[in-house]
């Protein structure tokens, strides 16, 4: 285990990682957007993948795969299709349902010849607010990549402080790392040789455990080769002998 002086060390430096906001350079603010970028995408994958599942197969996979939607699919595209004319009117929708916008689109469903529960709408809600939260954070991650001699003003237009956030957790996995890196090599690997020593002289003094773990077939083995190479040298020099009498 981990002595609890380097615990308290390590937590500290990732204390003061957290709390520095000052991007110094371009190169740590485009490591930092691609940082965001890639995790996001990621993300977006994985709502893109709930909603489908959600949603069913779609046009190219029914006719190339012969599938059909099922009716709680279709109940679900409904839902979709109109819950995204509230995001289409209104980009900066919070991310929950009023009861009143509720109401609507199952009203305008219902006129549709659609009559979708209130629960699947709001299941679909959810999924495909995921999907355009994360695309929308996607698109500001992206213009915020030019922003970088414009901060200030940067962080209130197109919302760069989350490119803040993300890099003071790169700054933080960073020097966790490093620190985990010099613990490693310097306290961590002296205690391993100091404790794998004692075990040595240990093992030294015990008589029994020494024939134990000296003992096998390939030791066994190793010692018949052993003998049969004496014997080995003992007939040669024997030839040896021989031949200088002839």
């Amino acid at each position: 285990a981990w002595r609890s002086a380097a615990l308290k060390r390590l937590s500290v430096i990732q204390k003061n990682a957290l709390e520095d906001t000052a991007v110094t350079n371009k190169m740590q603010w485009d490591n930092s957007i691609s940082f965001m970028e890639r995790i996001l995408k990621e993300r977006i994958d994985l709502a893109n993948d709930n909603l489908e599942r959600c949603i069913g197969p779609s046009w190219t996979e029914r006719w190339t795969g012969w599938r059909s939607r099922s009716p709680l699919e279709s109940q679900c595209v409904s839902a979709k299709n109109e819950l995204q004319k509230l995001l289409v009117a209104d980009e900066m929708h919070s991310k929950h349902l009023e009861n009143d916008e509720l109401t609507t689109v199952r009203r305008n469903l219902q006129t549709q010849g659609v009559d979708v529960p209130y629960e699947i709408i709001c299941t679909v809600w959810e999924k495909l607010y995921a999907v355009t939260f994360l695309t929308r954070a996607l698109s500001s991650a992206q213009q915020c990549r030019k922003a970088f001699y414009h901060r200030s003003i940067a962080c209130n237009a197109v919302e760069c402080n989350d490119v803040v956030l993300f890099w003071r957790a790169t700054r933080m996995l960073e020097t966790t790392s490093n620190a985990l890196r010099l613990q490693i090599m310097n306290t961590e690997a002296q205690r391993l040789e100091q404790e794998v020593k004692q075990y040595l002289d240990e093992l030294s003094r015990d008589e029994e455990n020494k024939k134990r773990l000296i003992t096998g077939k390939r030791v066994d083995l190793a010692e018949e080769l052993r003998k049969v190479r004496s014997i080995q040298d003992k007939l040669e020099l024997f030839i040896a002998e021989l031949n200088k009498d002839q």
